[in-house]
C-alpha cells in the first residue's frame, strides 16, 4: 500500500474516537435517565395517595412539572449522540471511499460532517447540563419543605 493510501485510510479511522466518545455519553445519560422517571412514578403514586396533604400536593405538582422538563432534555440529549456517530461514521466512510474516487469536493463535505458530529455532542453536553441544574431545583423544594417543617 503506498504511503498516501495509508495516511488516507488512517485518516478515515480517526473520526472512529468520537463515535466512542459519542457511544460513552449515550451510556451516561441513559443510565441517568432512569432516575427522573422512577421519580415521575414515585411522586404520581404520593400524590394519589388519599393521607397525601394539600400542600404536598402543591410541591409534588411542581416537581413533576421540572422532572417531565428533565426527561425531554434527557431525552434530546440521548437523540443528539446517535446523530453525532450517524456523522463520524459517515464522514469515516467519505474518506475511504476518497482513496478510490480521487481528490474532489469531498475534503469539505467531510470537514462539515466532523463539525457537524462535533456540535451534536457539545449540544448533548449543554443539555445534560441544564437537565442537572433543572434537577437541583428539585433538590432545593424538598430540602426546603424538609427544614420548614422541623
Amino acid at each position: 500500500m503506498d504511503a498516501q493510501s495509508l495516511g488516507g485510510l488512517t485518516s478515515a479511522v480517526a473520526p472512529i474516537v468520537m463515535v466512542s466518545a459519542g457511544g460513552l455519553l449515550f451510556n451516561g445519560v441513559q443510565a441517568k435517565n432512569l432516575h427522573p422517571s422512577d421519580r415521575i412514578r414515585s411522586l404520581a403514586a404520593e400524590y394519589r395517595h388519599p393521607e397525601t396533604t394539600p400542600e404536598r400536593r402543591v410541591m409534588g405538582t411542581a416537581q413533576l412539572g421540572l422532572f417531565d422538563r428533565r426527561i425531554r432534555l434527557s431525552q434530546w440529549a440521548l437523540e443528539l449522540p446517535y446523530m453525532a456517530i450517524l456523522c463520524f461514521v459517515a464522514g469515516s466512510l467519505l474518506m475511504a471511499s476518497s482513496l478510490w474516487v480521487g481528490p474532489s469536493a469531498l475534503p469539505a463535505v467531510i470537514a462539515g460532517i466532523f463539525v457537524l458530529g462535533v456540535v451534536l455532542l457539545f449540544v448533548a453536553l449543554v443539555l445534560e447540563f441544564v437537565e442537572m441544574w433543572v434537577g437541583l431545583k428539585t433538590v432545593e423544594m424538598e430540602v426546603g419543605e424538609t427544614l420548614a417543617s422541623r
